[in-house]
């Protein structure tokens, strides 16, 4: 059964943090986020039933769950998606996915800024991707030397200010500054992180990327 506002379970594993978020309708009910994340596979299934049963809700009564599809970490968003296929299958529910930089990157859209979204891929490399103020993608998402992908930055968005969130600006934040210069600044903390709350309102729409959970 559908609710009459449905209810969206969301869930991102993709970097070092973890958060767990449910929309109820347009409402936005329980969010839930840590990092640093070390026991991720052990942990996650626990704390998806913990954060429902706050809200007094069960599994069952998830009507879409929604992953982030990476970039990130191969093993974060192997273990999350998996986990939400489990429960999708278990309970004959949808899911749907999203890029985890683009959910990164809504929050700071609509400032007069490009966004520069980038996860840690270490070695100074990037997962990272650059957005327009109203969203449209500058340089899609890849993985990249973090200066020739800064160089790419400075290419496509050659004037004005350009906002950095995500753990790859702050372990990359030496090598990306010297080619763009002030002209970087940062997000603040609580932006610099996945939200699943973000993620479960881009997930609720009627155009996102179905997940086949039979597989």
């Amino acid at each position: 059964m559908i609710h009459e506002h449905p209810i969206v379970l969301a869930c991102d594993t993709s970097t070092t943090s973890a958060s767990i978020a449910v929309l109820e309708g347009s409402a936005l009910v329980a969010e839930w986020t840590l990092t640093p994340l070390e026991t991720r596979s052990i942990r996650l299934l626990g704390d998806i039933e913990d954060v429902l049963k706050r809200r007094g809700l069960a599994v069952t009564d998830v009507d879409r769950f929604v992953c982030t599809l990476g970039p990130g970490s191969f093993t974060g968003v192997r273990v999350g998606m998996a986990t939400l296929k489990g429960l999708a299958f278990a309970t004959g529910r949808e899911m749907v996915g999203v890029c985890s930089l683009d959910v990164l990157a809504r929050p700071l859209l609509g400032r007069g800024e490009a966004v520069l979204a980038a996860f840690d891929a270490r070695r100074k490399q990037v997962y990272a991707a650059l957005y327009a103020p109203d969203g449209a993608v500058l340089v899609p998402p890849a993985v990249a030397d973090s200066v020739q992908f800064a160089v790419r930055v400075a290419a496509e968005w050659p004037t004005g200010g350009i906002r950095g969130a995500g753990d790859g600006v702050t372990a990359c934040r030496e090598p990306l500054a010297g080619v763009l210069g002030d002209r970087l600044r940062f997000a603040e903390p609580q932006e610099m992180c996945v939200r699943a709350g973000v993620l479960a309102a881009m997930g609720s729409g009627p155009d996102v990327a179905p997940v086949p959970v039979a597989d």
